[in-house]
């Protein structure tokens, strides 16, 4: 944009000194032919070198005035230049922060996922284990029950009842 506006601004330029050019050479015909014409006249030799100074000195202040605003647009060129340039490193250290976090980011979702899977996997584990130790304490209790009733009847001890009673109270609470 910045070489596209200069380009611009140099071509205008260069019309205004070229236009410029064309006038100078234009008048310098016209006090050439005017010198071949009034040769013999001083006052019209003295006022064409006083008109022909007069426009040397306009063409030397038109193009001092180009060189010091070509000088104003090279200035405001570099400038730019320089801003976009800080412009561009900012945003690129701004998206390499941005992927390293988001690389970051990334990884600690992947170690989480991991973790909630082993743990998942353990829950299920340990549901297993304790349906398992339930399923045995049934097991172990109704053996237990059956040995002390079969332990009543060959003894015929009645305290053994209280004592089944007892136990099944007790193995229903746990």
């Amino acid at each position: 944009v910045s070489v596209g506006l200069k380009l611009v601004n140099m071509t205008t330029q260069e019309r205004t000194l070229t236009s410029l050019m064309q006038q100078a050479f234009q008048i310098k015909e016209e006090m050439v032919s005017s010198l071949h014409a009034t040769q013999g006249s001083v006052l019209m030799e003295a006022s064409a070198r006083k008109l022909l100074e007069n426009h040397i000195q306009t063409i030397t202040h038109i193009v001092k005035q180009l060189s010091k605003d070509i000088q104003v647009l090279e200035a405001q060129i570099v400038q730019r230049d320089s801003v976009a340039s800080g412009t561009t490193f900012a945003v690129q250290k701004l998206d390499h922060k941005n992927l390293t976090g988001i690389g970051d980011l990334r990884g600690r979702v992947a170690r989480c996922d991991a973790s909630i899977a082993k743990l998942s996997g353990d829950v299920k584990a340990g549901e297993q284990e304790i349906s398992q130790l339930l399923k045995e304490m049934g097991e172990m209790r109704s053996g237990i029950e059956l040995r002390l009733k079969d332990l009543e009847l060959k003894s015929g001890c009645s305290g053994c009842s209280n004592l089944i009673s007892k136990m099944s109270v007790c193995f229903r609470s746990d």
